[in-house]
């Protein structure tokens, strides 16, 4: 099937999924946890992708879009390969598209459906779409999960694109967790510097290949929208908002267009808890967050908003650990030689904390230096606790092939090492409360978190491996020519 999905429109991907009978129309649940609950319950088995209409004390047509992306087959539309190509081969072709492309940079336009209405001045009211409260602990209702949150960098004059999520905090006002480090937050603390609020726009909800730029770890000189158009294969069409004239896409779903003026840590309200991609509630937080005033509504009629609520591995919102992609590629880039393959089991946006990597080995040290380089690219030190480096013949996307590796080819006395203090998300569970509490009427650490990396070498040692038993398996092309034979 080639798949129509990178058109510039949510729109003609749930027709696409529609169309291979991976799609269920709910009507009548509830914002306040129904919504929530439906997507998690469907999501455990694997289920279709969900549209929800005629949602609890909203008009039809205000709809929602969720598990879009949870199965392999839907990943592989999204990304315009179609049904039928998985694990580590559609990882694989994700990462052969993005060594291919060309940046290409989007073409503005002079307008396009999202201005087919607005809201302004007194009518804001951010509540006018169904967002849920998605797990039962949430401190409110998040609109944005599945977003793109918009801004420019004031001295590059960069577009940026990050995915980070949003909880409203009244009609007009939204947080907006943009995390330390991160290059929405970079560019928000120039404008500040300067004593200026810093311009945004967040999308809630576009084509998959807008969404998962956006989700991409990617250097600061990249930009999403570029980065896009070569995925796409042509440019992205895209306005610019009225107000501050940031660009976004021509034919989103929903746009808020709004400012984040300067603050001090006392002057932010509280945001969280939420339910985070490591399967545990984040803390709340206060005087860290930022916050969205918002100036103006953009939407289509009958506006999707597209939500991707984390939930608790391995029931992933996102099936296909796009990070471990970018990290194969920055491992190249390092010159880490004959990498065969790249998985995580437990991840969001970024790679996460147990990372699984697959190599060739090729001479003595080839295993620790892998690890090593995994731990030093952007990709593998966000988020991360566990690298695990695995023989070619171990499946990587198989955790049972992997605890075996693990369990049978590690000596924990020389084969096992730690790395301390490495940039760390703040929705790891396991930082202690006494870094957490770092300064009075603060929940956060004011300079940001850090974690240890635990690296293990699971690969037969190099210096006798031609010693190492042999493992009591038939070949795999062996067993398939079996299957064959006697269509098994």
């Amino acid at each position: 099937m080639d798949s129509q999905s990178n058109s510039g429109d949510l729109r003609t991907f749930i027709a696409d999924l529609e169309a291979i009978g991976q799609l269920r129309r709910i009507n009548g649940a509830d914002w306040n946890l129904e919504v929530g609950a439906i997507t998690e319950v469907v999501s455990d088995s694997e289920g279709p992708a969900l549209l929800f209409d005629e949602i609890k004390s909203y008009p039809k047509g205000f709809r929602i879009l969720t598990n879009g992306f949870r199965t392999h087959d839907r990943f592989g539309v999204a990304l315009g390969f179609g049904p039928g190509i998985h694990g580590l081969e559609l990882l694989q072709k994700w990462r052969d598209r993005l060594k291919d492309m060309k940046p290409l940079a989007p073409l503005v336009v002079a307008s396009g459906p999202i201005f087919e209405n607005s809201i302004v001045g007194d009518d804001i009211d951010v509540l006018t779409f169904p967002a849920p409260k998605w797990h039962d602990e949430d401190g409110g209702r998040y609109i944005g999960t599945g977003c793109c949150v918009v801004t420019t960098d004031p001295e590059a004059q960069t577009t940026n694109l990050g995915t980070y999520r949003c909880m409203v905090q009244g009609r007009d006002q939204i947080s907006i967790k943009m995390n330390k480090g991160k290059h929405g937050r970079m560019a928000m603390e120039k404008y500040h510097a300067q004593g200026k609020p810093c311009p945004v726009a967040v999308v809630l909800g576009t084509e998959p290949l807008v969404f998962l730029s956006s989700v991409l770890s990617l250097s600061p000189h990249q930009e999403e929208y570029h980065i896009a158009g070569a995925l796409r294969r042509e440019p992205l069409e895209v306005v610019k908002t009225p107000i501050y004239g940031l660009p976004v896409p021509a034919r989103a779903e929903i746009v808020l267009e709004g400012e984040i003026p300067p603050f001090t840590p006392g002057s932010l309200p509280k945001e969280g808890p939420f339910g985070e991609w490591p399967g545990y509630y984040a803390d709340t937080t206060t005087g860290e967050v930022p916050l969205m005033h918002i100036k103006a509504i953009y939407y289509r009629n009958n506006p999707v908003l597209l939500g991707m609520p984390p939930m608790k591995p391995p029931n992933h919102y996102l099936s296909l650990p796009l990070g471990c992609a970018s990290l194969w590629e920055q491992l190249d880039a390092a010159g880490v030689p004959g990498v065969t393959g790249v998985w995580s089991f437990v991840y969001g946006g970024v790679v996460g904390p147990f990372v699984v990597i697959s190599i060739k080995q090729a001479y003595q040290g080839h295993s620790r230096q892998t690890l090593a380089a995994a731990v030093g690219t952007r990709a593998g030190a966000y988020g991360g606790k566990f690298v695990v480096v695995v023989d070619e013949d171990v499946d990587v996307t198989n955790i049972h092939d992997v605890i075996w590796a693990m369990s049978t080819r590690c000596d924990p006395s020389d084969m096992v090492d730690i790395i301390r203090g490495v940039w760390t998300s703040p929705a790891d569970p396991a930082i202690p409360p006494s870094r957490r509490n770092m300064a009075p009427g603060q929940t956060t650490l004011r300079h940001g978190y850090t974690m240890d990396r635990v690296l293990i070498d699971a690969c037969r040692p190099y210096s006798w491996i031609d010693e190492f038993p042999r493992v009591n398996c038939f070949p795999q092309q062996f067993k398939d020519e079996i299957a064959r034979k006697w269509s098994l």
